[in-house]
């Protein structure tokens, strides 16, 4: 029987997984199959060779970037898809053409277009293997995409890279945020070994671009980029970031790439972190319009399209009074990077309440750290996706021993507790910073009834 709701299509495609995710562990290399979405995608007659595939990797940033190439693509009028991963409130947002989620009749029909060729797969698998929800969701983006007649489509990786589902495409491109040392059971014990599986994304004479990265990591991909004959533009050596600034609460930014010094661009997204991103983008631009010197007229198509830009969950603003921003630091430099950008903009304001849900096997203390010093009101809040764990009493064991005497620090189970509290407080901030975690972000979007289907 068809499926009938988008509820019922997104259990389809996490039902392989789910099958066997209790027997899952060990490196990627033994639980991954990546051959298996290039089977789905052959059996529905290779969708993906519709379009030029340009896909994103690192250990963060990798959504930023992939955001901001998609739109500056869109603003030449390019039809672009965009593959992102996870979402925040609703499912569709891992899919979208030209920044408007796949609607939920398009979802439903794809995902029983794919489910035939998908429940094969499924049955000549030995026990312990699955059909990545991923792959099933790249299927599902690939035929809506060649419907949609999309020329280009920017695809956020997951953790890894020479084991993930993206490598089943033929992407010239591969742009990439920080690689650092993250999910070493799945990825490597070495910062080597991470950089190792992340760079084998560039394929055979295709061309990665990099923000900056240490020299181990910038070793493994020059290597790397070396051995499959193709190229690799590094920020720092052939990508250059200038002077990064606030002008009043605007982030100015300048970039010289290869053949064109973009200078002075405003990017809506008032985040000093999203510097190197965006150079990243506008290097990725550079290659899709062949290393061509662009005109001052194109560069200013580029202008006009950054510098009304938002990102949910990326410095949003929420509220002006008070000041409240969103915002998904889960990291001593990501968080110092929030309050290093408010205060160049003239935006830290006290008193400060912080809402934080940073999860256990994150960097909850380099959070508090930074806040320490700034904050009044720390609430540390719990959220709706059970399957993520929070260090509760002791992070406010932990917040006593670092914040000054007279900050009130507390708990809540949720964010709209949490801003319930904070709006109670006995001194009302004058900002409220809500970090933390992806379903944090999630969960705040939705309590504020903010609609995504448009980005």
């Amino acid at each position: 029987m068809p499926f009938e709701t988008a509820a019922q299509a997104e259990d389809f495609i996490f039902s392989s997984y789910i099958a066997v995710e209790s027997r899952l562990s060990g490196p990627d290399s033994q639980t991954r199959s990546p051959e298996l979405t290039r089977q789905l995608l052959d059996s529905l007659g290779e969708p993906n060779n519709n379009f030029t595939s340009i896909v994103v990797a690192g250990s963060k940033g990798k959504g930023s970037i992939a955001f901001l190439t998609s739109k500056l693509l869109e603003s030449f009028g390019y039809r672009v898809g965009l593959v992102t991963s996870p979402h925040l409130v609703d499912f569709r947002e891992r899919i979208r053409y030209n920044g408007r989620a796949i609607p939920p009749d398009d979802f439903v029909r794809l995902v029983n277009r794919i489910e035939g060729p998908a429940r094969e797969i499924i049955a000549s698998l030995p026990g312990g293997r699955y059909l990545s929800p991923t792959g099933m969701i790249l299927a599902v983006a690939s035929l809506y995409f060649a419907e949609k007649g999309v020329e280009f489509a920017v695809v956020e990786a997951g953790r890894g890279g020479q084991y993930d589902d993206s490598v089943a495409l033929d992407n010239p491109l591969v742009l990439f945020g920080p690689i650092m040392l993250e999910h070493t059971a799945q990825l490597g014990g070495t910062l080597a070994e991470i950089a190792t599986t992340k760079a084998a994304l560039i394929k055979r004479g295709g061309v990665g671009v990099s923000v900056p990265q240490m020299p181990e990591v910038q070793d493994v991909m020059i290597g790397w980029s070396f051995h499959v004959g193709g190229g690799l533009v590094l920020a720092g050596r052939d990508l250059h970031l200038i002077n990064p600034r606030f002008v009043g609460d605007r982030l100015r930014v300048s970039v010289q790439a290869r053949y064109n010094l973009f200078e002075d661009f405003t990017l809506g997204i008032p985040a000093l972190y999203e510097a190197a991103n965006l150079a990243v983008a506008l290097a990725a631009f550079e290659i899709v319009r062949d290393e061509q010197e662009l005109q001052m007229d194109e560069k200013l198509i580029l202008q006009e399209a950054l510098e009304n830009l938002k990102f949910p969950g990326r410095m949003q603003t929420l509220a002006e009074s008070p000041l409240t921003i969103l915002d998904g630091a889960v990291a001593r430099l990501s968080a110092k990077s929030v309050l290093d950008s408010l205060s160049q903009a003239g935006r830290l304001q006290r008193p400060l309440a912080a809402i934080v849900a940073v999860p256990a096997d994150k960097d909850w203390k380099g959070v508090l750290w930074e806040l320490s010093t700034v904050c009044d009101h720390l609430v540390l809040t719990g959220v709706k996706n059970p399957r993520l764990k929070f260090p509760g009493q002791e992070a406010i064991e932990f917040a006593r021993s670092i914040f000054p005497e007279g900050a009130i620090i507390e708990e809540a189970a949720n964010v709209a507790e949490a801003r319930v509290r904070v709006a109670n407080s006995a001194q009302p901030p004058r900002l409220i910073l809500i970090l933390g975690t992806q379903s944090l972000l999630a969960d705040t979007l939705r309590d504020f009834n903010l609609n995504l289907e448009q980005i």
